[in-house]
């Protein structure tokens, strides 16, 4: 069980939650952050001052552990290894569970479909990460600043 207060919790380990944590380079940031995943199998791969707890952050008991009551901020990633619409379904419960245990904790959660933006702030959500609008954004500027011949 994590015992510290005043700390970020982020739900799922992913590529995007790797490099994010590269940007922080003082441990003791490290050290006031706690990771809840339940499909990572190997926690050597986590870096060294990171509080891992393998569970379902769904589950009430798993946010225990993480000690949301005492976090001040709260990470959601999208699992892109589900269906987009299970994907959010699943960040949103997360969000609900969490505010259930902290109404005050400063949440941003990662949304896959514009439909589910406005369940995910309707839940609680302080902020969000409409992962489909940037990548939209990108592939339209890609495709018209090709010169056509």
């Amino acid at each position: 069980m994590y015992k510290g207060n005043n700390h970020f919790v982020i739900i799922g380990w992913n590529e995007r939650v790797k490099n994010l944590l590269s940007y922080f380079e003082e441990p003791l940031i490290l050290n006031k952050m706690v990771l809840i995943d339940n499909t990572l199998e190997e926690n050597h791969l986590l870096p060294d001052h990171l509080y891992f707890i393998k569970g379902d952050p769904h589950d009430p008991e798993t946010l225990v552990k993480a000690n949301i009551q005492h976090a001040t901020t709260l990470l959601i990633t999208a699992d892109l290894d589900q269906l987009e619409e299970e994907a959010d379904l699943n960040s949103i419960l997360s969000l609900i569970a969490s505010k259930g245990q902290n109404p005050s904790v400063y949440s941003i959660v990662e949304i896959l479909t514009s439909k589910h933006s406005a369940n995910a702030k309707h839940a609680g959500a302080d902020q969000i990460i409409q992962r489909n609008l940037p990548i939209s954004h990108i592939m339209y500027d890609k495709l018209f600043s090709k010169k056509m011949s």
